[in-house]
């Protein structure tokens, strides 16, 4: 057998190539070096403007990278904060946010995610599963308008950027699937008033609230999700024990905050746009 260098056939180099892009991309950021532009990235390994811009997009799209439109910058989104949580534990898994949702999910029993929104989606990048449920994986997106976790993010824009992505959602949606966006903010505002967003389908019920965190940050929501008869059996157990574990690890959420006058979940899709 031949001792000279292993050829490599053309197209595994392709995807050796693509591969070695997408890791010095997410590299190519850190703390001095918070966010950069296509060209930027494009300067800094020397690749071809067009091929970095669609690399970028398509990180955007999967939920890895975060997009400025205005700036035309680029930044890891916390889907990247959490991608190698599980390595060296002792190190990194020890601050407060994954930790906290251990804890939640082993006190409650039921789901809990992490999720963002992504464009036109919600996107969830980190959940922990307990031994009865097994419904919400890292990777698993919908639109903000039909889960709770996007709802309660959709609290965090004004009434114009809601009919503005309501808009985007109805273009890209069948027609079945379309929302009203006046339907949609009246639910948003009383999500508002209430802290938190609940939903039941299908046998299921969520609870979401934002997690607090600097104004510059990626918004994150943290979703708990189990049997309907469970959680709905005990709410306000369930919603106090969602308060509590942000407020203990992770910001300021009202934890005794009175419990607004009980109201059935709202039941998805929403009423279909004429």
């Amino acid at each position: 057998m031949s001792q000279g260098r292993y050829e490599w056939p053309e197209c595994w180099i392709r995807k050796i190539k693509s591969a070695q892009r997408v890791l010095e991309v997410l590299e190519y950021f850190n703390r001095d070096r918070q966010e950069g532009t296509v060209m930027d990235i494009a300067r800094e390994f020397n690749y071809p403007q067009s091929s970095t811009s669609e690399l970028l997009s398509c990180l955007v799209a999967l939920g890895y990278l975060c997009r400025d439109r205005q700036a035309r910058t680029y930044k890891p989104s916390a889907r990247v904060a959490v991608l190698g949580a599980w390595v060296q534990p002792e190190l990194f898994r020890h601050g407060e946010l994954l930790p906290m949702m251990d804890a939640l999910a082993a006190d409650s029993g039921v789901e809990v995610c992490l999720a963002s929104r992504v464009g036109v989606v919600v996107q969830v990048f980190h959940a922990v599963r307990t031994d009865g449920g097994d419904t919400m994986r890292p990777g698993d997106s919908s639109a903000p308008s039909v889960d709770s976790s996007g709802k309660v993010l959709l609290t965090l824009l004004d009434r114009e950027q809601v009919r503005k992505l309501v808009h985007r959602i109805n273009a890209e949606s069948a027609e079945h699937l379309r929302v009203k966006a006046d339907d949609l903010l009246c639910e948003l505002d009383q999500i508002r008033s209430r802290g938190y967003a609940h939903q039941s389908d299908d046998g299921q019920t969520m609870l979401s609230v934002v997690v607090p965190q600097s104004s510059s940050a990626d918004p994150l929501a943290l979703t708990m999700k189990g049997p309907a008869d469970v959680i709905e059996g005990d709410l306000d157990g369930y919603v106090s024990r969602l308060r509590a574990a942000v407020s203990r690890h992770v910001g300021l959420v009202e934890v005794n905050r009175p419990m607004p006058t009980r109201q059935a979940p709202v039941q998805t899709p929403y009423h279909l746009a004429s």
